[in-house]
């Protein structure tokens, strides 16, 4: 079936504002648990459990958007994310935990299938295409913490209303459902399985691609999660630490993913990759060692190594999706679903355990440690063959 231009249009940018909106509810539980004092280790021991359980889902979420659920999916994922803007309401443990398995939920129901779709509008584009919809939940992840500390105060606590224009967007789409639901066509010839997952596994590639996901996004999640203690401790300004330096830590993954996603379609993924994984190492241990900064050349690192670091996991799912082209819903869910509900626990667990083993500069001296994954994913990667796999048409 032959999907017209102005129906691309719109759907891409649906699934943006959907993935800005999603991830803009996942960039408020670090900035939350600094604000409202809780203890590291506990906060992340909370998220590692939702994040295991929520965005493990991403598994089965995978294989019923490739079933033709995707548009129930991706409109009930941004919906239940909102549940994020309900934290300030409760000092209760056990209250956060649920709030935060709901938005973890959300999360790994939109982003199997949100991506899926994307590599499934114009093949010749897939890295440009999925570049620019990661800068949707890029853009929403970092102004998040910046807006929920300025709606935290000004409206004294009174955050829920940072869900209202994400429930009206949904609404929106429901009323324009054929936006989505025109590409919910079923794909596999036979009843998908989770199964699948462990064949993926037996493939080689994309058991190396599914390792230096796994690293890179543990450091992205652990630097999210301790950024604003970092920033803390080290005595910056209330607005550097509480949103300033996240914003600028996010901006770089935003602003430099099309770009970046030009050149790994014109020249070579690995090269790309491989000279982002280096740039995360400097600027990343820069920032470290480097406790007396001032605050342009602090923000100039986090935004440089945001970018290096963002810009590897949409090029990361396009090489999956080339190696294995019929089943884009399974293979963008084992690249980031499975990759998540590992990443986030080892991300903001372990950065949040790490801390208890230090003193001065604890949340610093955790990142460093969560920093030798880096090493680890680098020699994944470059055990991957420098080309990939031609092309495929689709009219989807």
């Amino acid at each position: 079936m032959t999907i017209s231009k102005s129906t691309q249009y719109l759907t891409i940018a649906s699934l943006w504002f959907g993935h800005f909106s999603v991830d803009f509810m996942l960039g408020i539980w670090p900035v939350y648990k600094t604000l409202a004092g809780l203890d590291l280790a506990l906060c992340g021991l909370i998220i590692g459990i939702c994040a295991f359980i929520g965005e493990g889902l991403q598994a089965y979420f995978g294989t019923l958007s490739d079933r033709g659920y995707r548009t129930h999916l991706i409109l009930g994922g941004v919906l239940l994310s909102t549940a994020s803007a309900f934290l300030a309401y409760s000092d209760s443990y056990v209250v956060l935990f649920f709030l935060l398995l709901l938005t973890l939920i959300g999360s790994g129901a939109f982003h199997p299938c949100a991506a899926s779709l994307v590599n499934s509008l114009m093949p010749k584009r897939q890295g440009l295409l999925m570049s620019v919809f990661q800068s949707g939940g890029g853009a929403g992840l970092a102004v998040s913490q910046l807006i929920f500390f300025y709606a935290f105060y000004s409206l004294d606590g009174h955050t829920f209303v940072l869900a209202i224009p994400i429930v009206l967007f949904v609404g929106l789409l429901i009323i324009n459902k054929w936006v989505l639901s025109a590409y919910d066509i079923p794909t596999p010839k036979k009843k998908a399985s989770l199964m699948d997952y462990a064949d993926l596994f037996k493939h080689r590639e994309l058991r190396l691609l599914y390792i230096s996901q796994v690293c890179n996004q543990s450091l992205m999640w652990g630097t999210l999660f301790l950024l604003p203690d970092i920033l803390l401790s080290r005595g910056y300004d209330t607005w550097i630490c509480f949103g300033g330096g996240h914003f600028a830590y996010v901006a770089g993954m935003t602003l430099l993913l099309t770009p970046i996603g030009y050149l790994a379609d014109k020249y070579s993924f690995k090269t790309v990759v491989i000279c982002a994984l280096g740039t995360c190492i400097f600027s990343l241990y820069a920032f470290l060692l480097l406790p007396m900064l001032s605050t342009g050349m602090l923000l100039s690192l986090l935004f440089i190594f945001g970018a290096s670091l963002g810009s590897i996991t949409p090029l990361n799912v396009v090489y999956g999706n080339r190696l294995v082209p019929n089943r884009s819903g399974v293979v963008s869910a084992f690249l980031m679903g499975l990759v998540w509900c590992v990443s986030e626990g080892l991300g903001q667990f372990g950065g949040g355990m790490l801390t208890k083993f230090f003193v001065d500069d604890a949340p610093a001296h955790a990142l460093g440690c969560l920093g030798i994954l880096f090493l680890v994913g680098l020699t994944a990667y470059l055990r991957l063959p420098k080309e990939l796999p031609a092309r495929t048409e689709s009219t989807c």
